[in-house]
């Protein structure tokens, strides 16, 4: 199923005069007349750091209909999770292609792994947008994976969306668990890449994650209300598709 949002037809009687005539007006330009199309999202812009790479930026565009991710700039390759089919693409603007991720069916969780968190009562964030945030621990068989600092009750409606992703993400990577070495499969990251990813955000929306890999996450910046072109939830028409999985029933 295409995602690409369908063209809108304007028909225009436009009286214009002293128009020079190689001018081009609003509206004759196809693509222009796409791109002057806006829709109102959430929008989430986190900074971001992994063991062994510097800082990075990353944008979420958050709208009842899509999930967008890519590094801040509209032309730049991007994540594109549509949310009623529940399929994931990843589009590659140098090679001309779409990864089609298919939603996969949800496993079960290991009777052997046992899923904790516990509020850290001394942190001492101040508050955003007049909520409170908390600090919580996050265990697997009482091993410490990771921390988070989140904001109940803010951002709701892009918070779940966050959460969607994580775990069509988690479904995927479970098809391919069996190929995992042994020795990686540990009790933190069947929980948080396989069974639970994303459980943090059943707390709110997060300010701070970090772990004692090295991997960072910080939000820089918020809104509820960001107007965007509608051509960024858009699929290539003209790019290739590579399909991973079959689409669970």
């Amino acid at each position: 199923m295409s995602t690409k949002f369908s063209a809108v037809i304007f028909t225009c009687l436009i009286l214009v005069t002293g128009l020079p005539g190689n001018q081009v007006m609003a509206g004759d330009n196809p693509a222009e007349a796409r791109a002057a199309q806006t829709a109102r999202v959430a929008m989430l812009l986190f900074d971001e750091e992994e063991p062994g790479t510097g800082v990075y930026p990353v944008r979420y565009l958050i709208s009842d209909a899509y999930l967008r991710i890519d590094d801040g700039h509209d032309a730049s390759d991007y994540i594109l999770l549509d949310r009623s089919s529940s399929v994931i693409y990843s589009i590659s603007h140098e090679y001309g292609n779409i990864l089609v991720i298919h939603r996969q069916p949800p496993g079960s969780l290991s009777e052997d792994l046992k899923l904790t968190h516990e509020p850290v009562t001394d942190s001492k964030a101040p508050s955003i947008a007049g909520k409170q945030p908390r600090q919580f621990r996050y265990l697997a068989n009482g091993e410490l994976c990771y921390e988070a600092v989140l904001v109940p009750g803010l951002m709701t409606a892009a918070v779940k969306g966050l959460a969607e992703y994580e775990q069509l993400l988690g479904r995927q990577q479970a098809t391919k668990l069996e190929s995992t070495p042994a020795q990686l499969r540990t009790p933190c990251f069947l929980s948080r890449y396989i069974h639970a990813p994303g459980r943090h955000l059943e707390q709110g929306l997060p300010i701070q994650v970090w772990d004692d890999s090295g991997y960072r996450q910080a939000l820089v910046n918020f809104s509820d209300r960001t107007d965007v072109s509608t051509h960024l939830f858009e699929v290539p028409s003209e790019y290739q598709e590579v399909i991973i999985g079959i689409a669970a029933d």
